[in-house]
């Protein structure tokens, strides 16, 4: 690796660290809303949202948050083993690891600090406080005024985002492109669905959420890669899969 894309990479990666950092002392500053202990009124809601706005349920927060933890992991995953199956060059597939890895995680880092500022800045009210029995740990951590956008489907869409760029630069041709992107798709949808079905996010939410992640998720991707490739690196395309 060239000084020049060492530092075009750690460039990308400061501006990560000074967003996380943001959010930090976005959520030091800005004081959340107190609950006085009574329901909020659905018909606050504009009408899209409140159609869709359903009570808390932990089970389906639980599995909204497995769901989540599993589509990063099981992308991951998929881009390390795929590299190193298919590329023959094990200094070379390496390489494609450690960049991959890095991109990644930056991808992550992105798209969670800016969710974290913008949930902490706008303070918008959870769909479970519009109905009896609203979460307890929610409100005892005030994360009851969260709910825009959604984390999880921010999170959710980083690995569908990613693998789309991975396997249009590593493995074009390769036979497990579409299933596999249609798998992530469809987990983050599902997470998606489970976001909204435990009562933690409006339709609205969801939707952005899930834009930020993916437009995030795009962006990191293609300013790593044409780093990576501007000062004559190889991209790491290969037929193979």
């Amino acid at each position: 690796m060239t000084r020049k894309t060492f530092l075009g990479l750690a460039g990308v990666l400061l501006v990560g660290c000074l967003l996380a950092g943001a959010s930090l002392i976005t959520e030091k500053c800005i004081p959340k809303t107190e609950w006085d202990g009574g329901q909020y009124r659905i018909e606050d809601v504009n009408a899209l949202d409140a159609h869709f706005a359903q009570p808390y349920d932990k089970l389906r927060d639980d599995v909204g948050t497995v769901l989540v933890l599993a589509t990063n992991a099981a992308a991951y995953c998929t881009a390390v083993l795929l590299v190193f199956l298919g590329v023959e060059d094990r200094k070379k597939a390496l390489r494609m690891m450690v960049f991959d890895s890095f991109t990644y995680g930056e991808c992550c880092l992105y798209t969670s600090g800016i969710y974290h500022i913008l949930k902490t800045s706008v303070g918008r009210i959870r769909p479970y406080m519009y109905f009896p029995d609203p979460s307890v740990k929610g409100i005892a951590e005030g994360d009851f005024c969260l709910s825009w956008p959604s984390g999880h489907s921010s999170l959710s869409l980083i690995a569908f985002a990613f693998m789309l760029g991975w396997f249009a630069l590593r493995f074009p041709a390769s036979r497990l492109r579409k299933p596999s992107l249609c798998v992530f798709l469809m987990l983050g949808l599902a997470t998606m669905t489970m976001r909204m079905l435990s009562g933690n996010h409006f339709l609205t939410d969801v939707l952005s959420g899930a834009a930020l992640g993916f437009l995030v998720s795009t962006l990191v991707f293609r300013v790593n890669n044409r780093i990576w490739v501007s000062d004559g690196m190889d991209p790491g395309q290969n037929p193979a899969g």
